[in-house]
């Protein structure tokens, strides 16, 4: 019977293999929630000879997170190729700022009078 994988990601470089994999993804998965795009992690194993009977292992680990979404910012183009906020097609207003006299406060009004009716 072969022995069981998780056993060498455990003993490989001391368990720094096996921690390193389950923190790159809980990260990956962190991300892929956060960000609602893929992902993906890849492990390599790479065994060589190393002599009479003995095994080099190494380990390559590549993680692809998804990058946030980054905003942008609306801009018009001009006939010289530069970039403004404001559209150059759409004409201006003469807007001025006018000066207004301060409001008196409101005042309650009267109550009105009780009415008699006599029949």
């Amino acid at each position: 019977m072969s022995r069981p994988f998780l056993d060498l990601l455990r003993e490989h470089r001391n368990g720094l293999t096996h921690d390193e994999l389950s923190d790159a993804l809980s990260d990956l998965v962190q991300a892929v929630t956060t960000e609602r795009k893929a992902g993906k992690l890849t492990f390599t194993l790479s065994v060589k000879p190393h002599g009479d009977g003995a095994v080099m292992v190494a380990d390559d680990l590549k993680l692809t997170i998804p990058r946030p979404t980054k905003g942008g910012s609306l801009f018009f183009a001009t006939p010289e190729g530069a970039l403004v906020r404001e559209d150059p097609k759409q004409h201006k207003l003469p807007l001025v700022a006018i000066e207004t006299a301060p409001r008196e406060p409101l005042r309650e009004a009267p109550a009105p009078a009780a009415r008699v009716v006599v029949a």
